[in-house]
This record gives C-alpha cells, sequence and structure tokens, in this order.
C-alpha cells in the first residue's frame, strides 16, 4: 500500500527547522556577533591570565588543543607540558580551566 504525499507530510516541503527553534527564537546577527566577541574575550583574558610568557604560551596552545587540534599537527598535551616543563596533570587542568571559564 503506498502512502499518498501531500504538502503537509512531504519532506521536500517542510521548512527543516527543529522543533526548539519554534519555541525559541533564532539568535539575529547582532546576538550571535555578542556571543562571539564573548567568547573571543574570555579566550584572550584567560590566555592573558598567565605569569609567565611561556605559561602564556602554553595557554594558548591548550586552547588550541581544546579547538582546532589539527593546528598544532600530531603534538600531544604531554608534549607540549614538557616544552615548558608542565607536568601532565597541571596541563590536564589547564584544559579543564579553559573549558570551564568559557562555558563548555
Amino acid at each position: 500500500m503506498k502512502a499518498n504525499t501531500t504538502l503537509d507530510n512531504d519532506i521536500r516541503h517542510s521548512d527543516r527547522r527543529h522543533p526548539v527553534d519554534f519555541l525559541e527564537p533564532l539568535p539575529t546577527p547582532e546576538d550571535q556577533l555578542d556571543r562571539i566577541c564573548e567568547v573571543l574575550s574570555r579566550t584572550f583574558g584567560w590566555v592573558a591570565d598567565a605569569d609567565t610568557v611561556e605559561q602564556k604560551g602554553l595557554r594558548a596552545s591548550v586552547v588550541l588543543y581544546c579547538v582546532r587540534a589539527d593546528l598544532l599537527g600530531s603534538a600531544t598535551l604531554e608534549q607540549l607540558g614538557a616544552t615548558v616543563g608542565t607536568p601532565q596533570g597541571v596541563v590536564d587542568e589547564l584544559v579543564s580551566d579553559f573549558c570551564h571559564s568559557i562555558g563548555w
């Protein structure tokens, strides 16, 4: 038995929005830009909170590792910490602290 396709139940005519989108309005471009700026500000602030240039570099590397690990090549968190003499546990805490500070 073949079902009849009407405009009401044909996926090709749907607006392809998730049901939650009908409950919560889509963010405006201004809201999206505000959120991007907020996240970038928190990220740069978190990196700048380090005391030394080496620690800031490690924090910047942690950000890259969390956001775009492909930009670091094959470097692991352990290798990143070893370059500035930081134990693996401290680097793991930095990852956790970064994710918490930007709301991940």
